[in-house]
């Protein structure tokens, strides 16, 4: 039970995602199990994740970043909008954005001392102004056929977003395993206090944070223009409820300390299950935008509930006389 509880870990976002994977299979047309629609799938899953990974990282140190998707959406629009210049230049503009945004969220909220909610709300309409002003609320086409080879090619069955997903996550899996940097990130979304009095820079390795997030929501962004080969102003409405929901499946907490970035992919995988599943259904959009918050609701619930369980055997393991977690009367003195 206590496992069952303790909701977010790996297993536990491996077990939902076979969950949906089975629920649909019996329920969906038959269309949901061909090689086409898995294909399908695994291409939607890869231009999500590296933005989910972003997400991770900031929500394991402790924060949030509700930008994301605004910056997604721009660096997709300054993608498409820059090819007249090339295409790596128009990457690497849309990537120096994303860092950008990423670095501006991180001085916020370090310097300004700045709720990480807030600050990244409201760095989230500038973004989205700026994209208005950008793009004059017009579609941007493509002109390089060229470039849908990075977002719709395959090597073999495998769609190239994906190996550049996997790419980026046996990067950020050695990162946070194996890296001080990693630890640190950790050790801060733990405890914040304990982590600057034992020596970390705090102020520093949150802006390693939010500078990463910025920039891998740029990627996604660039991936789904290379899609596309186009960019509008509505991509990115709701992908910061996304991407909190995947990383929270996988493992991450709002209250910050844990998390993995395998169980963040995982949390995607899930999702991008459930909303295929849902589109063969014939679920409409907005539909499937509640269900994907009121998951979103039921695992902060679920997130909070089991972290009350785990302070309740604390206090009981240190004082095991102490079996009602809300007394704080003091317990009368034993003897003369």
């Amino acid at each position: 039970m206590n496992r069952l509880l303790s909701f977010g870990g790996q297993r536990t976002a491996a077990l939902i995602a076979a969950a949906i994977f089975i629920t649909f299979a019996f329920s969906a047309n038959q269309y949901f199990l061909t090689s086409g629609n898995a294909e399908n799938v695994a291409r939607q899953v890869s231009l999500d994740a590296p933005l989910v990974f972003g997400q991770a990282l900031v929500l394991i140190a402790g924060g949030i970043d509700i930008s994301v998707g605004s910056t997604m959406a721009m660096a997709a629009a300054l993608t498409i909008g820059l090819q007249g210049y090339g295409t790596y230049p128009a990457v690497i503009g849309a990537l120096a954005l994303g860092a950008a945004v990423g670095a501006c969220n991180g001085l916020l909220v370090t310097r300004g001392r700045i709720v990480p909610f807030v600050a990244t709300l409201g760095t989230m309409s500038v973004v989205r102004g700026m994209l208005l002003t950008y793009t004059r609320q017009q579609p941007l086409s493509g002109i390089d056929e060229g470039f849908t080879y990075w977002g719709g090619g395959s090597v073999g069955f495998v769609p190239l977003p994906m190996i550049i997903t996997l790419l980026i996550l046996g990067a950020l899996v050695v990162f946070l395993q194996r890296t001080r940097a990693g630890r640190n990130l950790y050790a801060i979304g733990d405890n914040r206090e304990a982590a600057y009095l034992a020596g970390i820079d705090v102020e520093r390795y949150l802006m390693i944070a939010y500078t990463l997030s910025g920039t891998l929501a740029a990627v996604s962004g660039v991936l789904l223009a290379s899609r596309l080969n186009s960019a509008t102003v509505q991509l990115g409405n709701d992908s910061a409820l996304l991407a909190i929901s995947a990383a929270l499946i996988g493992g991450a907490s709002l209250l910050g300390g844990r998390g993995r970035i395998f169980g963040a992919f995982l949390g995607v995988l899930a999702l991008g299950m459930l909303t295929n599943g849902m589109n063969l259904l014939g679920v409409t959009t907005y539909a499937q935008i509640a269900v994907r918050a009121l998951i979103l609701i039921t695992v902060v619930a679920i997130d909070a509930f089991s972290r009350t369980l785990a302070r309740r055997r604390t206090i009981v393991a240190a004082d095991p006389e102490m079996t009602d977690f809300n007394n704080t009367k003091p317990r009368a003195v034993q003897g003369g």
